[in-house]
């Protein structure tokens, strides 16, 4: 009966006239003079709104009937991008009316009835009411969802309108009825809603009313009232079809899946095709560094990796079924690249910190120096907040240096390291190997052991830098590597005041750091980001506390308590951040760490044996949303 239907379809849709509408509004799909059928499956005059916050795309499938275009609808067919034609007519319908091909389109037959269906009995198929055509239109839409052979020929077509990157087009003879029904599959999986569904399959009447006002004014009355039915369409003959879906499949997905052998990455990467969401879930409460990160993944809709078998889209469509992003939102920006650039950009705190118990040589004679090693560790933490995830910094390393006594006012110091980093932030990891030489001198104005003074100091060194950070969603892992250079100075004002069991010394400064990391290409994800290169600087007010209490003897040991208290307040703009790109889109993301205050304090102690000194630190620190510790080693001997 379908059958019958189809090749009725063949023959009188040859002496169709041209319609005529109005241009679109939002869409500018063209309308065609000798294509009256030929439209977007977006929408008729705007994009149509799918659910999740959706609007279907304009330009990606298009429908028609029979491609017989004049000269100038062959010219704005040419200019419309298609790359492949899907005609959907049986072998005598081909015949009948072949189609006139678009420049550069790929041409592709699926004879959705069968390869054996022929159209050369059409003169033997004769209706008797109105009543039998419709009954026949409603059953060949039932036939599309039970007929295995349809089901089997409309599963290539979705399979292959997946497999293009490209626009499409896809006929039959009048556009109505196997267009028709490809048209509402593809509505239903961009989430159009079935009223709109329903509009657009009823479009099919505005859009032919010429053609098929001329067909009916060329026939008897009587055949004419007979045939009008299979002319047009009628909300009965696709509800047919959607009712069959709902009793033998009970839902449009699982007659994808079950009835046409789509696999879920099939029907998302058509998804993709069809729909751009205007907003991802949860996207319009995130603030900072995810808020930047589901930004990207909102605009990546309109990249290479949309629509297509690709891990982003997978994990974009199943997200969009999810209702949440699943935290990618926060990864894929490359927070960790920020949050490292921060924690080495405070490096030149935790140097000098560990070699101020050798900076000031007051313990030294006039010619005398000191030959000292400290042990570099420490843990910071900050707490997630409204703009970065939480990050946590964990530093160990060695440093050896020696300091030298010139005269009563003035004395040296040099020391080489090496500090090993490992910063974790946003589900990314990234190891810095730091190597450096730092600097330094103290001038007493009256001499080292008491009164004012000044104390200078500088590093520099080279930084080594590996990165890894696992996406999820199945997205992959993005693993880069680059190198830099670390550079800080530091310059403050003291004064150092012997009293009665004890030695206070307070200080004012300024410090100054500076980080040139190189820019450098993730791999592994397809997510994976072109991070610029980092130069920034730090500048900071410092305010330092040392306090040294009188020795205490045991036996023939001299144990040095003391306490070390320090305050650094940031100059300017205290945010650390990172850029990079992917596929031309920009993300930028800050760091967790971005305290304007930070307090530190600890206790040491120094066990002296002659001229031998061994010791060992502790402290904590913090401020803001963050908090660590730090401690360390040291050995020291003097000649």
């Amino acid at each position: 009966m379908f059958q019958r239907l189809l090749c009725s379809l063949s023959v009188l849709s040859l002496s169709i006239g041209a319609a005529h509408a109005a241009e679109p509004v939002a869409l500018d799909t063209p309308r065609l003079s000798g294509i009256d059928n030929f439209r977007d499956i977006a929408g008729t005059t705007t994009a149509y709104s799918t659910a999740h916050d959706g609007t279907m795309r304009s330009g990606v499938f298009y429908r028609s009937n029979a491609l017989t275009p004049s000269a100038a609808d062959l010219a704005t067919l040419n200019g419309l991008g298609i790359k492949v034609i899907y005609d959907l007519r049986t072998p005598g319908e081909i015949a009948a009316t072949p189609d006139t091909m678009i420049t550069g389109a790929a041409y592709r037959n699926i004879d959705i009835i069968g390869s054996t269906t022929s159209g050369s009995n059409i003169t033997n198929i004769s209706f008797h009411s109105a009543a039998e055509a419709v009954a026949m239109m409603e059953e060949t839409n039932r036939a599309f969802v039970s007929d295995a052979g349809m089901r089997g020929q409309f599963g290539q077509l979705f399979n292959e309108l997946a497999s293009v990157d490209a626009a499409q087009l896809f006929h039959c003879t009048a556009g109505k009825d196997r267009t028709g029904w490809t048209a509402a599959v593809l509505q239903s999986i961009a989430g159009v809603d079935e009223a709109t569904i329903m509009a657009n399959y009823l479009a099919t009447n505005d859009y032919t009313a010429a053609r098929v006002a001329a067909t009916l004014k060329a026939l008897p009355p009587s055949m004419a009232a007979v045939y009008e039915p299979l002319l047009g369409v009628q909300a009965s003959y696709l509800q047919a079809g959607l009712d069959q879906v709902a009793a033998e499949y009970g839902s449009m997905d699982n007659y994808l899946k079950q009835g046409l052998g789509l696999s879920q990455e099939t029907i998302y990467v058509l998804r993709g095709k069809l729909v751009e969401y205007n907003s991802l879930p949860g996207q319009a409460g995130l603030v900072g560094n995810a808020a930047a990160g589901a930004e990207l993944l909102r605009q990546l809709q309109n990249s290479e990796l949309s629509g297509t078998y690709s891990a982003y889209n997978y994990y974009l469509q199943s997200a969009i079924d999810a209702g949440t992003l699943g935290g990618v939102e926060s990864q894929v920006g490359g927070q960790v690249h920020a949050d490292a650039a921060s924690y080495l950009l405070r490096q030149n705190a935790m140097i000098e910190q560990a070699a101020a118990p050798f900076a000031s040589g007051s313990d030294l004679k006039v010619g005398q120096y000191r030959l000292w090693s400290t042990a570099l560790a420490g843990y910071l933490g900050t707490d997630g907040s409204a703009h970065a995830e939480s990050s946590n910094e964990h530093s160990q390393g060695l440093m050896l240096g020696i300091t030298q006594r010139f005269s009563e006012q003035l004395s040296a110091r040099a020391g080489f390291g090496y500090s090993k980093g490992s910063v974790g932030g946003a589900s990314g990891e990234a190891d810095t190997d730091f190597t450096f030489l730092n600097l330094g001198a103290r001038y007493g104005l009256n001499s080292l052991e008491r009164g004012m003074f000044v104390d200078a100091s500088a590093s520099a060194g080279y930084v080594d830098y590996d990165s890894k950070r696992e996406l999820d969603g199945g997205l992959g892992t993005a693993k880069g590597d680059t190198h830099g250079n670390l550079t800080g100075a530091t310059l403050a004002l003291g004064y150092r005041a012997p009293l009665s069991g004890v030695i206070v010394e307070p200080s004012l400064g300024f410090r100054v750091s500076h980080l040139d990391l190189q820019g450098f290409k993730e791999k592994g994800s397809e997510l994976a980001l072109d991070v610029d290169g980092i130069k920034q600087t730090r500048r900071s007010a410092v305010a330092n506390l040392d306090v040294s209490f009188a020795p205490v003897t045991m036996g023939a040991w001299q144990l040095v308590p003391g306490v070390r208290v320090g305050y650094e307040r940031a100059l300017g703009n205290q945010q650390v951040d990172s850029e990079g790109q992917l596929l031309g889109l920009d993300i930028e993301q800050r760091a967790a760490f971005d305290n304007r205050d930070q307090f530190s304090g600890g206790v040491n102690l120094m066990a002296n044996l002659g001229a031998l000194s061994v010791g060992a630190e502790v402290g904590a620190n913090g401020g803001g949303d963050s908090h660590g510790f730090n401690g360390g080693l040291k050995a020291s001997y003097a000649f």
